[in-house]
């Protein structure tokens, strides 16, 4: 999962003309340029039953849309809805996309990434 979604975000047009490939799972490096996103899996589970898994994963992956100012996160953000937010391949690999929740900070303490965006999305994943 954490591949085909790095892809699809990546690959984005609207995505990549705003932060190109500076899409990172966990923190952004020390000195990489913004504007850029992190993404975090927050939980994840295969969904058993009586009959045991069927393969299909959920898991909750928060992305993050760093920018120096509110405008430039607020038309990553937008990108990342667009691209994300219903969202399905063809099987295996991820089945579906839905957000879930949405988030605006301002970091003050963080220099050069005072702006940041956050979405919760529910991705249906079959590897």
């Amino acid at each position: 999962m954490d591949t085909a979604l790095w892809t699809l975000l990546t690959g984005t047009s609207a995505v990549a003309a705003i932060c190109g490939q500076r899409v990172f799972w966990g923190v952004i490096p020390q000195g990489a340029a913004a504007p850029a996103l992190t993404l975090n899996i927050i939980s994840g589970s295969d969904a058993p039953h009586l009959g045991g898994t069927d393969g299909l994963w959920v898991y909750r992956v928060q992305v993050d849309c760093y920018a120096k100012d509110r405008p430039t996160a607020r038309s990553l953000s937008q990108a990342v809805v667009t691209a994300l937010n219903g969202y399905r391949a063809a099987s295996p690999g991820i089945a579906g996309v839905f957000i879930d929740g949405t988030r605006e900070e301002f970091e003050a303490a963080a220099t050069a990434r005072p702006s940041r965006i956050s979405h919760d999305f529910n991705i249906f994943w079959r590897g």
